[in-house]
């Protein structure tokens, strides 16, 4: 009787040749490939450690530190795949670059929201997890994305997320009863990321970029101060980057 799941992250790895050690310590993980691109750039050396169907991850550095980028998925079962494979690969600090629709009235579009914990409407999560398990980001993370934003003096707020698989069903009712609660935003990644992080036990934290206000029903995907705050976004994550990891 086999006595493990008959495809791992560690035997992946193995069939795409990824050897230990080459990736790097700390990761930086968008969900979408543009975000991905936008990272890439401003990486010095950047070499592609493996393509996994739509997935890739590339090693480079910053400012003297390596840093491994990879477009993680946007939705939760993709993310749980990215972020296995960054755990079993030895990454130890992984932060998701993503976008949330606020749920306060004060958190406008543009904002930034580093996550403090996840609230898990998504299914995934639940492959790992009791249904009574606290989902966290890392405090070390926190503290990270929260002292760069601080120095680039950008706007941000500190919080919990509501992750979602259902893009369609976020409701009037949910949407009220997650305002009532204190949530400041909704996505569709976030907790599924973190619960697996905390599973493996490594360091995981997010920061994301609010593209639409839920509470009014105001979109701003197309607007140029999403666009801001994306590029803004990555600016925060790369100097968090500096505060986890010593230079190599």
């Amino acid at each position: 009787m086999q006595k493990e799941p008959h495809f791992t992250p560690a035997k992946m790895l193995s069939l795409l040749g990824v050897k230990p050690g080459s990736l790097a310590p700390v990761a930086l993980i968008p969900g979408p490939r543009e975000r991905s691109r936008m990272l890439l750039e401003i990486l010095d050396g950047p070499q592609r450690d493996f393509a996994f169907l739509d997935y890739e991850m590339h090693t480079g550095s910053y400012q003297g530190r390596r840093v491994t980028v990879g477009n993680g998925g946007r939705y939760a079962p993709d993310t749980a795949i990215t972020t296995e494979i960054l755990c079993a690969g030895g990454v130890q600090s992984l932060i998701r670059i993503g976008s949330c629709g606020a749920l306060q009235e004060q958190i406008k579009i543009g904002d930034l929201i580093i996550v403090a914990g996840a609230l898990r409407g998504e299914g995934t999560s639940a492959h790992y997890v009791p249904e009574n398990f606290s989902t966290t980001s890392h405090p070390d993370i926190v503290r990270a994305l929260t002292a760069a934003a601080e120095a680039l003096k950008v706007r941000y707020h500190v919080g919990r997320v509501y992750t979602t698989d259902a893009l369609f069903q976020e409701t009037p009712e949910l949407i009220a009863e997650l305002e009532q609660q204190g949530v400041s935003g909704i996505d569709m990644v976030t907790s599924a990321f973190l619960t697996i992080a905390q599973v493996r036990g490594k360091k995981a934290g997010a920061i994301l970029a609010v593209s639409d206000e839920c509470l009014n029903g105001k979109m701003g995907f197309r607007d140029p101060v999403f666009q801001a705050a994306e590029e803004k976004m990555v600016e925060v994550a790369l100097k968090a980057v500096h505060l986890l990891e010593p230079p190599r």
